[in-house]
């Protein structure tokens, strides 16, 4: 069953320039839902996002997007030929509560579907408490919420009446879009494992995580290994002091790069290295895996979401000693890189693809459309 699929992001537009996981998610989600025959359309741009908490900034997110949600009622009522069949809204949260789409669906009574709802650990409960509050009445009235990692499953559990509308999605991506170009110059000479590591440099988890492999690398100088790093952000000259204590033209800092770039230098490296701390999973684990680079990591957060224990070498949280064993492991055997290498790549075709994900769609959401085709009939 095809139908049209009002698709919002309180968080991140999708289709903003600056990279980021949760729009590289949102797009993917997008791409899969048209790939299970869907029309697609971003509904709107309006957040509702706040990074800490504001009464003010509050009341001024909850009024922009009240209008915007007024403006496409007015709109669709006036061309209901174009109105949605469903709407979709990805990773509604504390800071980013959609105050849009439940009211749009009750308009014009059409099935309400999240992906990925969750809350936030930072700040105090009363800090967050009218967000969470609109969250979770959103949540309780959607037809589906597809949910993508144990925590988040765990959490709509402890306030849902019916948990039979959560529904297991692996995260995925689209491997297509992985597909490597020529690699990139290799800027050392000594022909030493290559290491990659991606990451923003922005404060919080992303600043943690490079401390922390700066610390595990400042244990491995004895061995032979050359470090690129890709990504950029406010915090980029605290990463560069990081990592100055390791031995000089060992760590070369490649900025932030478009997705075929990234892509490049994954084509072109030996092992993905990333702590993950904070992480939600992590796509570019899934990308790393989908081009058949090993990787170390600690299974910490969502990282044992994405990375299996054939996929990757996962240390304890905070095992530095651990991590550095690990690494070593991968650095000394070019046979176990390739053996893992593989294990990461069919693990991403069996269980990660956007081909999985467009089935799942489609599963559950043409029998939430054919119910509200025949209550509209019934009317």
């Amino acid at each position: 069953m095809s139908g049209k699929i009002a698709f919002y992001a309180p968080l991140k537009s999708p289709e903003h320039p600056i990279p980021s996981g949760d729009r590289e998610i949102a797009r993917a989600m997008m791409k899969a839902l048209r790939l299970a025959g869907y029309r697609v359309a971003l509904a709107t741009e309006t957040i509702s996002y706040q990074k800490r908490p504001s009464p003010v900034l509050f009341q001024d997110r909850k009024a922009a997007c009240e209008a915007e949600r007024d403006r496409l009622i007015d709109m669709w009522s006036h061309k209901p030929a174009t109105a949605p069949d469903l709407w979709f809204t990805y990773h509604p949260y504390c800071k980013a509560p959609d105050w849009i789409g439940p009211a749009v669906s009750q308009a014009f009574g059409i099935p309400y579907v999240t992906a990925e709802a969750c809350r936030t650990r930072q700040a105090t409960d009363a800090d967050w408490a009218e967000a969470r509050a609109a969250v979770q009445a959103a949540v309780a009235g959607a037809a589906a919420n597809f949910c993508l990692k144990p925590s988040d499953r765990a959490y709509l559990e402890s306030f849902l009446d019916d948990p039979g509308t959560i529904v297991p999605l692996a995260p995925f991506i689209d491997t297509t879009a992985t597909t490597t170009r020529a690699p990139p110059p290799v800027p050392f000479g000594d022909g030493a494992p290559l290491l990659l590591s991606v990451g923003m440099m922005r404060p919080g988890a992303k600043m943690a995580s490079y401390q922390a492999l700066a610390t595990i690398l400042s244990g491995l100088a004895a061995r032979p290994w050359n470090l690129v790093v890709v990504g950029d952000g406010p915090g980029r000259a605290e990463v560069e002091a990081m990592f100055s204590t390791l031995p000089p033209g060992r760590v070369f800092f490649a900025g932030a790069l478009p997705k075929a770039d990234v892509c490049a230098w994954m084509g072109a490296a030996d092992i993905f290295v990333w702590p993950g701390l904070g992480e939600a999973f992590g796509m570019t684990y899934l990308e790393a895996q989908a081009l058949a680079l090993p990787v170390a990591a600690y299974a910490v957060a969502g990282v044992p979401v994405v990375v299996t224990p054939t996929s990757g070498l996962l240390a304890p949280e905070d095992d530095v000693e651990a991590f550095r064993a690990n690494l070593a492991r991968l650095l000394d055997s070019r046979l176990l890189r390739l053996k893992i290498g593989a294990a990461g790549r069919t693990n991403v075709a069996e269980h990660h693809s956007i081909a999985a994900a467009a089935r799942l769609f489609k599963h559950t959401l043409d029998p939430l459309l054919e119910r509200a085709k025949q209550t509209t009939r019934q009317r």
